[in-house]
């Protein structure tokens, strides 16, 4: 029987590698992990709404959410892997002009990472970003479809999601099966979360250095 051919539109996601950095940072590749855990259980959601005839309209250049959105959770492992992504990944004008953003940034204003409407960091983009997804009409501007229209958006693979937080939990010193399970079932990982907006993001300009 020949194999259903996948559309291209919607790709299946990657690992992200980055070998040199891996080697000595252990919890990159804990992150990294997690990450394509995540992106797959998100991929297999989306993939299924697309089957039923839905259009994904969420595109790059489409970055509503990263301006309207200023309660995005962010967890610690999470922002090692934005700081480290932000001081080694960036270049060029990317680099300066995401420095300058952090050192200018307030609370209450858009993602300091977002860049000629485009995510500056994207490969390190936290769970919060990566699981929001939005169905057949783009965002008006100024619009949280999670209130305006909910039906619209994504409701995340739990078990999916539930897993990728899982693979996270070694960067706190939790790598026994059992109390894995047991700091899940707790609910223990989401008092460790940060609020992207309440982080002093000077600090990370500061450390990005000059170029």
């Amino acid at each position: 029987m020949a194999k259903k051919k996948r559309s291209s539109n919607y790709p299946e996601p990657q690992r992200l590698s980055y070998p040199k950095y891996e080697e000595s940072l252990t919890w990159l590749s804990m992150l990294l992990d997690a990450y394509i855990i995540a992106d797959k259980a998100i991929h297999a959601s989306v993939a299924a709404e697309l089957k039923k005839g839905r259009r994904l309209a969420c595109a790059k250049g489409c970055s509503t959410c990263c301006s309207t959105h200023v309660t995005i959770p962010v967890y610690p492992l999470e922002l090692a892997g934005i700081y480290w992504y932000a001081m080694e990944g960036l270049e060029g004008e990317a680099f300066h002009a995401i420095q300058g953003q952090l050192a200018r940034f307030e609370s209450g204003q858009g993602c300091p990472f977002l860049v000629n409407g485009g995510c500056g960091i994207h490969p390190m983009r936290p769970l919060a970003c990566r699981h929001f997804n939005v169905f057949d009409t783009p965002c008006a501007e100024g619009e949280d479809p999670f209130y305006t229209r909910r039906r619209d958006v994504l409701s995340p693979d739990e078990k999916g999601k539930d897993k990728a937080l899982m693979a996270m939990l070694p960067y706190h010193g939790i790598t026994e099966r059992a109390e894995k399970r047991e700091m899940m079932k707790k609910g223990w990982i989401h008092t460790t979360v940060k609020n992207l907006q309440e982080i002093e993001w000077v600090k990370l300009a500061q450390r990005m250095g000059v170029r």
